[in-house]
C-alpha cells in the first residue's frame, strides 16, 4: 500500500507542506542513502525498521518519529520480519528549524516518540483527501500541518520555560500582547497568569515594577484608551461602546469611565466635540 501528495503550494513562507504520504513497506524496503532537500518526518505506525544517519543507527518501533534534515546523507529500511508501515510529511520553510527545535527534533537528536499514532494516520489521510488545487485546501492541508506539529509537541513535552528564557519583562509583554488581543472578553488577572503559567500575585509584581499598575489597572486603563477612541471617532452608542470594550452592561462602563475620566461616556463625547467646533469657528488668525 503506497499513498502519497505532492504539494508546490510556498503561500505560507514560515512553514509549509511539501509533500506527505502513508507506507506499507515490503520486507527489507529501503531508501538510500541519499540526501533531501527539504525537512522529513516519518512516523512509525507499526512494524519495524532502522534509521541510518551520521554513522549511527536507530532502531524504529511503532509511535517513534525521525527526521531528515535537508542536505544530509540518511539511509531507512524496514525489518525482514516485521516491516513498517509509516506516514511521513515532507515541509519547508524560514522558520522550519524552530518549529521543529520545539518538539525536541533536531540534526543531532533526530528521535522523538510519539504518542498519538492514529491521530498521525488521521492527519496524512485527510490531507491526501483533500488534494484537489483550491485556495480552501491549500488552508487546511497548512492547518493539518499544523496539527502533526501540536501532537509531536504534545509528545516532546518541553517544559516552555526551556525552550527561550523569559524575563520578567517578556512576561510583562507576553501579558499586555494578552489583554490586547482579549481585552473585549471578560479577562480576569488570574486568567493572564495561568495563560503566562506564573503566580497571579508574582505577575502583580511584575507590573508594579515595570509598570508602576497593577494588572487590573492597566486592564481597565487600556479599556478606558480604547473607548476615548470609540467615542470620539465612531458614531456607536454608548451600550455598543461598552461591549466593544469588555464591559457586560452600558451601566457598569458608565460608572468605570466616570470614576477614569472624572465624566460620563456621553459627557466625555459632547465636550470634545464642542471643544473641537470652538477651534474650526475660530479665526484662523486667532489660532
Amino acid at each position: 500500500m503506497y499513498s502519497s501528495l505532492e504539494i508546490e503550494n510556498i503561500l505560507f513562507e514560515e512553514l509549509h507542506v511539501r509533500f506527505c504520504g502513508l507506507m506499507q513497506c515490503q520486507p527489507n524496503y529501503s531508501f538510500g542513502p541519499a540526501f533531501r532537500q527539504h525537512y522529513l518526518i516519518h512516523v512509525c505506525l507499526s512494524g519495524q525498521g532502522e534509521f541510518h544517519i551520521k554513522d549511527k543507527i536507530y532502531t524504529i518501533k511503532p509511535g517513534d518519529a525521525f527526521l531528515i534534515v535537508p542536505d544530509v546523507t540518511t539511509f531507512y529500511q524496514a525489518s525482514q520480519d516485521n516491516p513498517w508501515a509509516y506516514a511521513w510529511i515532507g515541509f519547508d520553510g524560514t522558520k522550519a528549524k524552530q518549529y521543529l527545535e520545539k518538539c525536541n527534533l533536531t540534526e543531532d537528536h533526530p528521535i522523538l516518540h510519539c504518542n498519538y499514532i492514529d491521530e498521525i494516520r488521521e492527519i496524512i489521510i485527510s490531507m491526501l483527501a483533500h488534494f484537489k488545487l483550491s485556495y480552501s485546501n491549500e488552508l487546511y492541508i497548512q492547518a493539518q500541518l499544523f496539527h502533526f506539529f501540536y501532537f509531536l509537541t504534545k509528545s516532546a513535552a518541553i517544559p516552555y520555560e526551556e525552550q527561550q528564557e523569559v524575563s520578567d519583562h517578556s512576561y510583562v509583554s507576553k501579558a499586555i500582547e494578552y489583554i490586547r488581543n482579549n481585552f473585549q472578553n471578560l479577562i480576569s488577572v488570574q486568567e493572564i497568569a495561568d495563560y503566562l503559567c506564573i503566580n497571579r500575585s508574582y505577575l502583580t509584581t511584575l507590573f508594579k515594577q515595570n509598570l508602576n499598575l497593577s494588572p487590573q489597572e492597566f486592564i481597565i486603563r487600556y479599556r478606558m484608551h480604547q473607548a476615548e477612541d470609540l467615542l470620539v471617532n465612531t458614531k456607536l452608542s454608548i451600550k455598543q461602546i461598552a461591549y466593544s470594550c469588555g464591559y457586560s452592561s452600558q451601566l457598569s462602563f458608565s460608572k468605570a469611565f466616570h470614576k477614569f475620566m472624572g465624566c460620563s461616556p456621553k459627557d466625555f463625547r459632547k465636550q470634545y466635540f464642542q471643544k473641537k467646533e470652538k477651534v474650526r469657528d475660530k479665526d484662523p488668525h486667532e489660532i
